[in-house]
């Protein structure tokens, strides 16, 4: 399995200077106060956004799906009590990040959204915006075509009645990150996280589609933590670029054990072809068709190769572009 347009490995450095506060600082001295509401209540929300350098264009990165991100980012603000106008300085910032630190290649930019003023269990939020950028290629399952090795882990993604879902927070990643590093001790490159009910949810950062039988599917935005950015644009493209039946629905662990293809995506993940679950390797393994397309339509794309696809956003956080059954 290869993938010829993706073929940079992961570099990732830490910037020389961020956006904190409202001002250029070298990256050591951004900080909040340890007695802030972040620290102690995980008074936070976050986005992650790729920058990605155009084929035609040398020199010149653009931010990827930044309009659908920043939505994202107010709708977890407001989740939070957080100021969601901080999200309006977004793109301004990347702009002087980008500049101030001669970025010229494929990047990641951190925006983080935290609470300054103490103790905060009751008091407005005094919001503090941080931005980073540095530069970032591919994770080694695109760079390598390797296929990674999921666990269906016993760990579950907490239900509506306990955290707020569609947020995305620090806080709601404490639970997978122990996930992932008891994966990990066995032996796993990742792992799939379950919901209250046993279906199938997403990973602690990325959310999983399979191919079963000519579909695309994946689990519903009910059985998720957050609406997925890479998700909302995979959904859209495999309908009408690729031209796929593609469906949203309940995965048992069985149903993911059983498919045809299964493949990772998100902003930082960017695509993972999975090879394994379990411990068995899944049927289609490498011969993985439906993956290979959408990873060249992805990349065609961001490269301002062709037209990106049109990825809706509502105000109910569902970028499903076909109904859910």
């Amino acid at each position: 399995m290869s993938f010829p347009l993706v073929s940079r490995p992961r570099v990732a450095t830490h910037p020389r200077l961020i956006h904190h506060a409202g001002r250029l600082v070298p990256a050591d001295r951004a900080t909040i106060p340890a007695g802030g509401s972040t620290m102690p209540y995980a008074t936070s929300a976050f986005e992650g956004v790729r920058l990605y350098r155009q084929e035609n264009s040398p020199g010149l990165v653009r931010p990827w799906l930044l309009a659908q991100h920043l939505d994202r980012l107010r709708h977890s603000c407001r989740i939070m009590g957080l100021s969601a106008a901080c999200a309006d300085a977004v793109p301004l910032v990347i702009e002087e990040l980008v500049a101030a630190n001669s970025i010229m290649e494929d990047s990641y930019v951190r925006i983080a959204v935290g609470a300054s003023n103490p103790d905060g269990t009751g008091d407005p939020a005094e919001t503090v915006l941080t931005v980073s950028a540095a530069p970032s290629g591919r994770e080694r399952w695109l760079a390598t075509g390797e296929g990674m090795r999921l666990l269906i882990s016993d760990w579950q993604r907490p239900s509506e009645q306990t955290f707020r879902r569609t947020a995305e927070t620090i806080s709601a990643y404490a639970g997978p990150r122990l996930a992932q590093d008891a994966a990990s001790a066995t032996g796993y490159d990742g792992c799939v996280l379950l919901t209250c009910d046993g279906f199938i949810s997403e990973t602690p950062s990325a959310s999983v589609f399979l191919v079963e039988g000519g579909r695309l599917l994946t689990p519903r935005l009910s059985d998720v933590m957050a609406p997925g950015v890479t998700r909302a644009w995979v959904l859209a493209t495999a309908r009408t670029v690729l031209g796929l039946d593609v469906r949203a629905e309940a995965v048992s662990p069985e149903r993911l054990r059983r498919a045809d293809e299964v493949f990772l995506c998100g902003t930082g993940t960017e695509f993972a072809p999975v090879r394994e679950i379990d411990g068995n390797e899944l049927r289609g393994w490498p011969y993985c068709a439906v993956t290979t397309d959408l990873v060249d339509a992805y990349f065609r794309q961001v490269r301002g190769e062709s037209a990106p696809t049109d990825v809706p956003w509502n105000a109910a956080m569902d970028p499903t572009p076909v109904p859910v059954v």
